[in-house]
């Protein structure tokens, strides 16, 4: 971990990554796992591109069946899981679009979890950084 943090820091010093776009990206995902794990699924719509696309490995999901699923795991009673992100690297793609990539884990009351690796882009919008595609690599 404290050599991905070394290299994050030396990508930033040599230009490659503007900070801002940085912090604001994982600011996005930090916010993505505070209102995951508070259930607010308005919260969680407002994150994502409206052509928003996630890829698994049964194919592509679009944005209305993804809220569809989610709206299903938020239902009053379920164990959704608390969300956390970690090991997160940004790209800039140009000035709108960026790519992050990290470690994903959702941690279940009876112990268990789902981990995952994924990779997310996001264009640059007026009111944010707004996912629009995400690769689930479990």
């Amino acid at each position: 971990m404290k050599k991905i943090v070394i290299l994050v820091s030396l990508l930033l010093l040599a230009g490659a990554v503007n900070a801002d776009t940085k912090t604001e990206i994982t600011t996005a995902l930090d916010y993505y796992s505070e209102v995951w794990n508070e259930g607010d699924l308005e919260a969680i719509r407002g994150y994502y591109h409206p052509e928003f696309v996630l890829i698994t490995r049964n194919g592509p999901i679009p944005l209305k069946e993804r809220l569809e699923d989610l709206q299903a795991v938020m239902q009053e009673g379920q164990d959704r899981g608390e969300l956390e992100t970690s090991q997160v690297i940004v790209e800039e793609l140009g000035e709108k679009y960026a790519m992050a990539y990290g470690y994903s884990s959702l941690k279940f009351k009876d112990g268990s979890a789902l981990n995952t690796w994924f990779t997310t882009v996001y264009e640059k919008t007026p009111f944010g950084w707004k996912a629009m595609l995400t690769q689930d690599k479990k």
